[in-house]
């Protein structure tokens, strides 16, 4: 498949893929199958990908690793089943906790100690099941506080930096692809439905701090909807798409300040690759190029750092001249420096841009200075001239 024939899978064919439908669903869409070629064609680019990274190796976990999760799987558990009784709790135990301004954490452990009827279900895993029966009693709602909300508004600006930096810097002469390209970043970042959850999440809160998140919200559904109405129309018109009228948009999508701006999302739980240059995929020819890039998009959108790195390096190892080469070495740098690990991405850069930025072409200046914020830039900056200097 050429990669301007790539389309994005619709979720049917992960569903199928994934063992996740029923069986008169599984029949129904093998019917399909056998009418749809293309749709055949999905299903096995598909598979051939899930084969692909499952041959990959890796490397056992540390000592304790399943302890860990499954401690933590527990704790969110409890927190998860707290916070939905906290909804439905007795009014005097309810109003108790707002007085004492608990967190999540610290509310599920309140409720578990004074025993709110209808806590714990007989179906608990722990087996914590005589704190009592369902309440009749009133009660009250609860709204989340913006405490509450930072993790998902700060995932959501964090997926958007993203996307705008890649619909910026990820120029390409074919119409089609350039149309595929932005498609795959609305499908991958999820930031639609995302808004439009976080958008009715907000509306409780106090004026004075929901107008910033509402302003972010708003006008980043206008930018997402001229991103997919231009896709759209340039499509239907047979024409290149207006890359000013898309850029314009996503310059106007007003950031939140405050206390989202502080919020640091630390998450990578990517798994390391022994680098074993030996190493052959036999099928890897099977794969197009947009495919392999896409794998770099998805880490990132999960800020997965390490398999972004991963993502990347098995993208050049097939693609080392590819139209997305420039794009696949920034993401290591910039992954790299969001590990922490400066000097690897000052070295990575000069080995693929050059000690010097006179060394790069204005384009790969633009797609550096694009993908870094103003403190990863002075920091690689820094790197740079360290490494120069010694």
């Amino acid at each position: 498949m050429k990669p301007s024939e790539y389309q994005p899978f619709a979720p049917e064919v992960h569903e199928y893929v994934d063992g996740q439908m029923t069986a008169e669903n599984e029949r129904e869409f093998e019917r399909k199958l056998e009418r749809n070629p293309e749709l055949k064609k999905q299903v096995e680019s598909l598979r051939r990908t899930i084969e692909l990274l499952g041959s990959l190796p890796t490397h056992e976990p540390k000592p304790g690793f399943d302890e860990r999760v499954i401690g933590r799987v527990r704790e969110e558990e409890l927190v998860g089943r707290a916070r939905m009784q906290i909804s439905s709790a007795p009014v005097p135990v309810w109003q108790h906790i707002v007085q004492v301004g608990l967190g999540a954490a610290a509310a599920a452990l309140v409720l578990a100690l004074v025993g709110v009827p209808g806590l714990f279900q007989s179906d608990d895993p722990e087996n914590l099941d005589g704190l009592g029966g369902a309440s009749t009693l009133p009660v009250a709602r609860v709204t989340p506080t913006e405490d509450d909300l930072l993790p998902a508004l700060a995932d959501q600006q964090a997926r958007f930096e993203s996307l705008r930096r890649n619909v910026v810097h990820t120029r390409v002469e074919d119409p089609d692809l350039q149309r595929q390209l932005i498609s795959m970043e609305l499908q991958y970042s999820d930031l639609m439905r995302r808004n439009r959850w976080l958008g009715d999440q907000i509306a409780d809160l106090p004026m004075n701090r929901r107008a910033e998140y509402q302003r972010f919200i708003e006008t980043l559904d206008t930018a997402l909807q001229t991103l997919s109405d231009e896709v759209s129309r340039s499509r239907t018109e047979r024409e290149p798409m207006n890359m000013a009228v898309v850029v314009t948009a996503l310059n106007d999508v007003g950031a939140p300040r405050g206390k989202v701006a502080l919020y640091q999302i630390q998450l990578n739980t990517g798994s390391v690759i022994e680098d074993d240059p030996t190493a052959r995929i036999a099928d890897h020819g099977t794969l197009d190029e947009i495919t392999l890039y896409s794998l770099v998009r998805k880490a990132e959108y999960r800020h997965d750092f390490e398999a972004m790195i991963e993502a990347a390096e098995f993208y050049l190892n097939w693609q080392s001249n590819g139209r997305f080469k420039d794009q696949a070495n920034a993401a290591v740098i910039a992954a790299n420096l969001r590990l922490g690990c400066d000097e690897v991405a000052a070295r990575r850069f000069m080995t693929s841009f050059g000690e010097y930025d006179e060394d790069m072409t204005t384009q790969q200046r633009e797609l550096i200075r694009g993908f870094l914020n103003d403190v990863e830039y002075e920091r690689l900056i820094e790197s740079r001239k360290q490494l120069r200097d010694n």
